[in-house]
């Protein structure tokens, strides 16, 4: 019995004993590097591996019909910064960009200080401002081709008749005004975005530093220069950084309206790179252009982000 007992106990041992994990397991960075695999892929899938072609067909001559590549080296890029057309376009993408911004941030600042009023009906308010931004790009800009219609438009009519601003309608798609028609149809669509994201922050506010500077005698642009902006500022640079991307790469909303016309006016970037890859079908000319946008668009969000870090620095 005893030495039964003893076969017996070094295989209870053994089989009872735990198992020892592998290092890479107890640490858990296995599992780390389990759980964002499928993210990663995803993200080489439609990112990365899209880019890296853009850039390889970058150097390349392509011929859209045979699907012929001809190696051509700084080719490209060097027909890209000695063309007028895609400097012109640069040009009309800065307006474009800097006039949407700037429009964007003024309107969406002083909706979110509304917003943050404790009136009557606010709830309502704030779930109605969303309406805009869930609207399709197409349909906004049907609504707004109406609106500013030479002849039946609303726009005219408030600009002639209530305002009393001109005797003549304006032709809000004539080269002089069509870059402007564009800036005010983003604005329409994207205000909520800003003014729901600065709202969020105008929610963290302390109460007791405006009750404070209201005891010192602070006005009401004192109490916003001093306590408001900063405390808003870092939320403003972030959108500031997203929308500048955006905008800067924004196709539908810039053609749409008056597909890169009239005589050019509305052609930004995207829309140059769009007409040159697919009515010239010059591939890598197009190709280069997006690079280069992409590494001015890169300089523009450093310059952001440094701006940022001081802000940060400064509240804190």
């Amino acid at each position: 019995m005893s030495n039964a007992s003893a076969d017996l106990k070094p295989a209870g041992n053994a089989a009872g004993a735990p198992r020892r994990l592998p290092a890479w397991r107890r640490s858990g960075t296995g599992f780390a590097l389990l759980m964002i695999a499928p993210a990663v892929l995803v993200l080489v899938l439609v990112m990365i591996y899209p880019a890296i072609v853009a850039l390889q067909s970058s150097f390349y001559r392509i011929n859209t019909l045979t699907r012929r590549e001809t190696f051509i080296g700084w080719a490209n890029y060097e027909k890209v910064l000695s063309s007028a057309g895609v400097w012109d376009a640069f040009y009309r993408s800065l307006f474009w960009t800097g006039g949407a911004m700037v429009s964007q941030m003024v309107c969406g600042i002083a909706l979110a200080l509304v917003l943050h009023k404790q009136v009557r009906g606010r709830s309502f308010v704030r779930g109605l401002v969303l309406f805009p931004y869930l609207v399709p790009a197409i349909v906004a800009v049907l609504v707004w081709r109406w609106i500013f219609s030479d002849t039946v438009g609303v726009a005219n009519w408030l600009v002639i008749d209530v305002l009393h601003l001109s005797d003549r309608p304006i032709g809000w798609f004539d080269p002089d005004w069509v870059m402007v028609s564009v800036i005010i149809m983003s604005l329409w669509k994207y205000l909520p975005y800003w003014a729901l994201f600065v709202l969020a922050r105008l929610q963290t506010l302390p109460t007791e530093l405006h009750e404070a500077a209201e005891i010192d005698g602070a006005t009401a642009w004192q109490k916003f220069r001093y306590i408001t902006l900063p405390w808003i500022l870092p939320v403003v640079i972030v959108l500031l950084v997203l929308r500048t991307i955006w905008a800067f790469n924004e196709f539908d909303m810039v053609y749409l309206p008056a597909g890169g016309g009239p005589l050019g006016y509305t052609t930004t970037v995207p829309v140059y790179i769009r007409s040159v890859a697919f009515e010239l079908g010059d591939i890598g000319h197009a190709a280069a252009v997006a690079m280069v946008m992409l590494a001015m668009v890169g300089l523009l969000t450093n310059v952001y982000f440094w701006v940022y870090r001081r802000a940060e620095r400064h509240l804190g």
